[in-house]
């Protein structure tokens, strides 16, 4: 009751503010450090923005490789994240959720879809962006609303007239990347943009082939006071997937046919579930995953007065994924009643709208931002065993969100402070249903395809934040922040929710604070931040199913540095300290032995020497203080440029991550992922109208994986037994850009 009053009061000041004020003789005009707090009102938020001119610092890298950069930001790449692609970015210690509590939006919408899969950052073209907002924590959440937990991205391309390029690059395993870059003006008040990539690789695992293509296609139209948009995004994507190597207890043939140590690029292969043998399947069918993704956005920018201008979008979107996973025992000719074949749809529509006011005062200036956003979203997928069997499984889901959500920031200009502080409010519903087909093979019995109730169910959510910014001298500013967001829960995590049959899982909240301080001068910058996170009924894997957890507590630090050396030399540096631990919770045994587990309560036995030997014996066993899994306590980069003749620059690279759990070791008792560093250089050198690079990533050539999941069974035979994915060896690659 006392946040819904403070958040009426405080609107209402806003809006009194507003009406009350007298005509600006100057408006404000905010730099690269202000735009984001400025123009969203997130005082008092850790915030980084990547202009156009670090972009062209890091133009050879993907986006994945340009933002672990900054502080706060780690990816996991599934298949070595192939310019970007299959890599899960995680902002503040969300291990295997972290896709899903990071929100990456491109023109403020949002890309996350309505299931678990990744953000494909290979179909987001570097020449294509003007610039990338990172607001780190849950204030974004206010402005974008459901996932912005750990953070946000906020991908902005560009509008105005780019320089004409074409860019080449090879590489090793075969990769052959092309992109370009196009604009003209159509008239004086009007013009056009395109950009686009094609990509092809072997990639460094065998039966891995990748391609990717993509395509950015921009067109603005300016009458008087009203600037009209169309952004259109087409991408396809064709890639095998090789499968994980197995570490750890060798238990069944299918173990001792994919063992990480006999070769980190080998494809996956079947086998059958004898023990102790090497009955390898070498003629399986290999997997894959394909799909194509396209997106329109109309916006419209209409200046209203001096002061004021409304925004309006609409976009809609259309995904097909098709993709298929064969079981160990299957054959090229002979298929499995484990195989499946997924042919999934997701379609959906968005429409918002929002109202800016700035206000530039001789002693003080406000920004006054007010909106409304509506989301709808189908899904539909289709089960096979295979591409050519009758459809035995398919599951339909709808869901809709509608919100209202205000932000304002207050700027004192004597005082050189800032406030700001925002609300949202927004409505979810779901529907989900399914229907199976017990005729068909692969899901005649309820353990090959398990039916879910028909479900429908409406949640409300709120947001909000509270941030002040006071710069102390010239030199030194602090900043602190309060909010509070939340997360719905998406499809795929639904269908997994439960063995019982149901799509239920409750609504993820989260509360947080943050307090920090920026140091500057004319040749270096350090900002530094302390943060800490609680969530309350946290979705996450466990255990073979999907789960509202425990609550989870998260604190750290992030710092960012830069410190320019001399005119010639430039260091970068980022860190990060995230502690993420359970603060409740417990497990129960299950009846039973080490020779016959019911598994009936977890799949740990009351008797086994796993659960007596490893964890202690008794009658539960205490989660207080373990830690979320797939978090790295300590990352770090570094990065050193010199130029070391003229227009030539040596950068070098190098990036930490420290050991952590696997996934699905809630209990952490399983060997963790050993800590590793990369280091990468690459030479640049810039002329009048081309750009040349040549550069080595993976270096000193370690042997490393970022991803790793637990057998789903504990039980003695499976204690240390692992899926993991390696990352790349050394490998090489050679740019050019030409500019016209």
């Amino acid at each position: 009751m006392f946040k819904k009053t403070l958040i009426y009061t405080l609107f209402f000041i806003s809006v009194n503010t507003l009406v009350f004020s007298d005509t600006p003789e100057l408006l404000i005009t905010p730099n690269y450090d202000q735009y984001t707090r400025l123009s969203s009102g997130l005082s008092g938020t850790n915030i980084t923005i990547i202009n156009s001119n670090d972009l062209k610092a890091n133009q050879n890298e993907n986006l994945p490789q340009i933002l672990e950069n900054y502080s706060g930001i780690e990816f996991r790449r599934l298949y070595g994240g192939v310019d970007g692609t299959n890599s899960s970015i995680d902002m503040r210690g969300f291990g295997e959720a972290s896709k899903s509590n990071s929100l990456i939006l491109i023109n403020g919408i949002r890309l996350n879809d309505i299931d678990m899969s990744n953000v494909n950052f290979a179909n987001i073209p570097i020449e294509s962006i003007e610039r990338i907002e990172i607001t780190r924590g849950n204030a974004g959440g206010t402005l974008y609303g459901s996932g912005a937990v750990g953070g946000t991205v906020n991908i902005v391309t560009k509008n105005e007239i780019p320089n004409n390029k074409i860019g080449f690059s090879i590489g090793s395993y075969d990769r052959h990347k092309s992109n370009f870059s196009f604009g003209t003006k159509i008239n004086n008040n009007s013009s056009i943009n395109l950009s686009g990539s094609v990509l092809r690789s072997d990639t460094y695992r065998d039966a891995a082939e990748f391609s990717n293509e993509n395509i950015v296609l921009n067109y603005q139209n300016k009458i008087e006071d009203l600037v009209f948009n169309i952004d259109i995004f087409s991408s396809s994507r064709d890639q095998d997937l090789p499968g994980p190597r197995v570490k750890g207890g060798a238990v069944y043939n299918y173990h001792f046919c994919n063992r990480y140590e006999d070769s980190k690029t080998a494809k996956h292969i079947g086998g059958n579930y004898d023990a102790n043998g090497n009955n390898c399947n070498t003629t399986q069918r290999d997997d894959y995953s394909n799909y194509e993704n396209n997106r329109i956005n109309a916006g419209i920018e209409y200046k209203l007065d001096v002061e004021s201008k409304l925004y309006l979008n609409l976009g809609y979107k259309k995904k097909q994924d098709k993709a298929f996973l064969a079981a160990n025992q299957n054959t090229i000719d002979t298929p499995n009643n484990g195989d499946r074949y997924l042919n999934t749809e997701i379609d959906g529509n968005l429409f918002n709208f929002r109202y800016e006011n700035r206000s530039p005062r001789s002693d003080y200036s406000n920004v006054f931002t007010v909106g409304a956003d509506h989301g709808h979203s189908f899904y539909n997928s289709k089960r096979h065993r295979k591409e050519t069997e009758r459809v035995g499984h398919i599951y339909y889901a709808d869901l809709k969100s509608q919100a209202l959500y205000f932000q304002n920031t207050t700027l004192f200009n004597e005082a050189s402070l800032s406030i700001s502080f925002g609300a949202r409010y927004e409505i979810t519903d779901f529907g989900g249903n399914n229907t199976v087909d017990r005729n068909v093979l692969g899901f005649v019995n309820a353990w090959d395809s398990t039916e879910l109730a028909i479900y429908s169910k409406q949640t409300s959510n709120d947001a909000f934040n509270l941030g002040f910014e006071k710069e102390i001298n010239k030199f030194v500013s602090i900043y602190g922040n309060y909010a509070e967001s939340f997360r719905v829960p998406n499809i795929d995590e639904r269908i997994k929710a439960t063995t019982s049959g149901s799509f239920e899982l409750k609504d993820q909240t989260s509360d947080s604070f943050d307090v920090g301080f920026i140091l500057s001068n004319t040749n270096s910058n350090l900002n530094a931040s302390y943060y800490q996170i609680n969530t309350l009924n946290e979705i996450q894997y466990n255990q073979s199913v999907n789960t509202n957890l425990d609550p989870i507590e998260r604190e750290g630090v992030d710092l960012m540095f830069e410190y320019q050396i001399d005119n010639k030399q430039k260091l970068i540096a980022s860190f990060n300290y995230v502690n993420a631990e359970f603060t409740s919770g417990s497990l129960t045994p299950g009846t039973g032995g080490d020779d016959f587990c019911f598994y009936d309560n977890t799949t740990y036995c009351s008797n086994s020497s796993t659960w007596k030997n490893l964890m202690g014996g008794g009658t539960t066993y205490d989660l207080t203080g373990k830690k979320v899994p797939l978090v790295s306590p300590i990352s770090y980069s570094i990065k050193y440029a010199n130029e070391v003749i003229d227009n030539t620059i040596l950068n070098v690279i190098m990036k930490y991550s420290d050991e952590k759990y696997v996934s699905n070791d809630q209990e952490n008792i399983e060997p963790k992922i050993p800590d590793y560093y990369l280091v990468d250089t690459y030479l640049s050198s810039e002329s009048e109208n081309s750009i040349f690079t040549v550069g080595i990533n993976n270096f000193f050539n370690k042997k490393i994986y970022d991803f790793a999941v637990s057998s789903t069974f504990h039980d003695d035979n499976h204690y240390g037994l692992q899926n993991v994915y390696p990352l790349p060896d050394r490998n090489v690659f050679i740019d050019y850009t030409y500019t016209f």
